[in-house]
């Protein structure tokens, strides 16, 4: 469906560019108003695919009309229908950026092949950039994973200035932002730690700016419950990398990996790791093999040369020099105090 705004004073007039409108295509849908500020209230509330202008109206002649949108750098052309075979008003018309200047009697003749053309010219103008609108997806998912709010903002910024989908018709768009968020969400929920949702929305967007005021309200959604699910600060964060940790104590597991699954950057996962805990990655990872190893000591099938391997120090030497370390005395001794031998 084609949004066509056609702006006159004439009532007449108007109803007679809207029959024409609609007979030229049952998908051209024409919207009516008196005059130039009656047409940038109506375009603040939905802008239209293409208008219709008279030039001399009470309230906001034609001209202004133009030179108002041409300021908004809004993309919609524009096509001047007047009575007055006027160069100056032609000349005028252009530099506002005005695409077709049309005299009145107007007859389906003269319209029609304006009206396919320029909506045509429209449609094909600047395809989308599937690639900058994925990777525009990846940056908000990991922004939100990081609990980054403000960054977040600033990456809708960006969709906003319109760079991203300039030119597309509101329903693409729609399509878009649906798509959009399920990929955020689908991205978000593979970390595997807790179930990201969004919700419809409310009422039909039938606006471009409708429809980034709800995919706004959405991302923010997102990024709140991240941060709900995180107690509200960053300590459930903390409490989730050391169970990963615990899980793959064995593992030669490095700080990256861990602050990678965690969404945050090596050095500030470091320097929040040791604030929350009191230790350091490597004192945390160490201390719990030990406390592992000796479990495992306290166990009399086991070997002591197996525990080593078990908790991850393939090197036997090196495991008995970190177990004495921590706890004073060698794998061996420590089961010799507990009459294992």
């Amino acid at each position: 469906m084609k949004h066509i705004l056609i702006v006159d004073d004439e009532p007449m007039v108007r109803m007679g560019l809207a029959k024409l409108v609609r007979q030229c295509n049952p998908l051209f849908r024409p919207v009516v108003v008196a005059n130039g500020v009656e047409a940038l209230e109506h375009i603040s509330k939905q802008r239209p695919d293409m208008i219709l202008t008279d030039i001399r109206m009470p309230k906001m002649d034609g001209l202004a009309l133009c030179r108002q949108i041409q300021e908004l750098t809004i993309n919609v052309p524009i096509v001047v229908i007047s009575g007055y075979d006027d160069f100056t008003y032609a000349q005028k018309c252009l530099t506002y950026g005005v695409k077709e200047y049309l005299l009145k009697p107007l007859t389906e003749h003269e319209l029609y092949p304006v009206l396919n053309k320029l909506l045509l010219e429209q449609d094909q103008a600047q395809p989308i950039s599937f690639f900058q609108v994925e990777e525009w997806l990846e940056r908000v998912e990991s922004t939100i994973w990081s609990a980054d709010l403000e960054a977040l903002h600033g990456l809708m910024d960006v969709w906003k200035q319109g760079d991203l989908t300039k030119g597309i018709q509101v329903e693409q768009l729609e399509r878009i932002i649906a798509d959009g968020l399920k990929i955020v969400v689908k991205k978000l929920n593979a970390h595997g730690m807790v179930t990201f949702t969004t919700s419809a929305p409310l009422t039909q967007l039938n606006t471009i700016e409708s429809a980034i005021v709800y995919l706004q309200q959405e991302l923010v959604s997102l990024y709140h419950q991240l941060f709900l699910w995180r107690g509200g600060n960053q300590k459930s964060l903390f409490e989730e990398a050391k169970a990963y940790i615990d899980l793959h104590i064995s593992e030669e597991l490095s700080l990256e990996e861990v602050a990678e699954k965690m969404g945050l950057a090596p050095t500030y996962f470091s320097y929040m790791f040791k604030k929350m805990t009191n230790e350091t990655f490597v004192q945390y990872r160490m201390k719990k093999r030990i406390e592992m190893a000796k479990r495992l000591l306290e166990m009399p099938h086991y070997k002591v040369v197996d525990v080593g391997v078990t908790i991850g120090y393939q090197n036997y030497p090196y495991f008995t020099k970190i177990f004495k370390k921590m706890t004073g005395c060698s794998p061996s001794e420590y089961r010799c105090m507990l009459g294992i031998k």
